[in-house]
Order: C-alpha cells, then sequence, then structure tokens
C-alpha cells in the first residue's frame, strides 16, 4: 500500500486585499507540521504542492521545519477552486449586497456570505468569472488522482500533497464517491495544515483519516 497524505496549506490573509500569502500563524503551522512529520517517521518519496503562493511556501516550510531532504514539484491540479476575493465578488453579485463589514454588517454576516457563496457553487447555482464548475473541477482532481494511484511507481510511496480545502474535499468525495453537496459540508470544516490520509493500491484507495490537526498545539489550530 502506499499513502497520499494531504495537507491544507498554513492560515492565508483571509479578508486582506489579497488573499494568497500566509500569515505568521500559518507560516507556523506550516513548519510545526514539518516537525511533526520528522519526528513521527514521515519520510515522503516526494513532496507536491498546488501553484498559489499560499501553498508552495506551505510546502517549503514543511521541508524546512522537518529537515526533510525531497523533492517538491508544482502540480496545476492541487490549485483551489477559486480565490478568496474572487469568492468574495461572485457573493456580492449573487447576494446583491457588499462583502465587507460596516455599521450593519458585521463579520458574521460576510462569513456567512461567504460559505453562502461557495454552497451555491457546489450546487451549481452560483459561477466564478473565469473559474470551472464544480463538475470541471471534481473532473481535474479525479483525473490527477487516478494518474497517481495507477502510476508504475512501487508499493511504500509515501506521497504528501499540499494544497487548499476545496481539493481535499473533492478528492474525499471522489474516493467516498460522495455527490457535489457533500462537497461544502466538507469544505466547511477542513482546517488549517491539517492532515487528510488517504491509502491507495493498484488503482483502489481508501480513506484513513479526514482533517486532523493532533500535530498542531492548541495555539496553532485554527480554521479560517
Amino acid at each position: 500500500m502506499s499513502t497520499l497524505l494531504l495537507m491544507r496549506h498554513g492560515q492565508a490573509s483571509f479578508g486582506a486585499a489579497k488573499y494568497d500569502a500566509l500569515t505568521r500563524q500559518g507560516e507556523a503551522q506550516a513548519r510545526a507540521t514539518g516537525m511533526w512529520m520528522r519526528q513521527h517517521g514521515v519520510k515522503p518519496s516526494s513532496l507536491l504542492h498546488g501553484p498559489r503562493k499560499r501553498q508552495s511556501h506551505s510546502a517549503l516550510l514543511v521541508l524546512d521545519g522537518g529537515k526533510i531532504e525531497c523533492p517538491a514539484r508544482e502540480v496545476n491540479a492541487l490549485d483551489e477552486f477559486a480565490e478568496g476575493e474572487e469568492i468574495f465578488a461572485a457573493a456580492e453579485r449573487f447576494f446583491g449586497r457588499p462583502m465587507r463589514e460596516s455599521e450593519t454588517r458585521t463579520r458574521r454576516d460576510v462569513m456567512q456570505d461567504y460559505d453562502g457563496a461557495c454552497k451555491a457553487w457546489s450546487l451549481g447555482e452560483l459561477q466564478i468569472e473565469g473559474r470551472h464548475s464544480i463538475d470541471e473541477f471534481r473532473q481535474n482532481v479525479r483525473q490527477w488522482f487516478e494518474e497517481l494511484i495507477h502510476s508504475p511507481t512501487g508499493a511504500g510511496q509515501q506521497i504528501v500533497a499540499v494544497t487548499s480545502a476545496g481539493v481535499i474535499a473533492a478528492l474525499v468525495c471522489e474516493v467516498m464517491e460522495l455527490p457535489n453537496y457533500k462537497w461544502h459540508d466538507l469544505l466547511r470544516v477542513i482546517r488549517n495544515a491539517s492532515l487528510t490520509d488517504v491509502l491507495f493500491s493498484k488503482g483502489r484507495s481508501s480513506l484513513l483519516a479526514f482533517n486532523g490537526v493532533g500535530h498542531l498545539p492548541d495555539a496553532l489550530t485554527t480554521s479560517m
């Protein structure tokens, strides 16, 4: 059996003008994950990451924190379904109200609309300009995963993939054969720097663990 260990990137700059940057908390989370891997004998045969800065930066900090010597490779299929600012813009159009805090709009109100936009996208009710639909997104993730589990790399591989919550949710849906509406249920609970473990062999796969953060100190456990 081989293992695909999916890691969500460290905390990104949610609500800032540019989402795609790790916060100091996010950097600490990624480095702590690498240290945990070293302490628990996780020796990746390869480390993959998506094309976003938060994904590649998290991957580099994992390698550095764990003193892990392993090639890191960018994989476009590990990209998120949309960026934070794109979801904000889509939510404004969909709900017809501004996605910013004000005298009449609390942070909780904004977060509810953000979450509602993600759910509407997963149900095919909302389009995000320039981005794939949920079916196209899942197809890309599915194709990458199928190529991975059918590749003749031999048994006993430990592959670490640093990506985002949407990809992790999509891949779990593929492994568990879940419909699109379940994607959002998974997405909304995936925490920063969490680990999801998938076993695979000869084209078959099974979910071993989902969204684990036991490797992080309590002070480094965050959701957004």
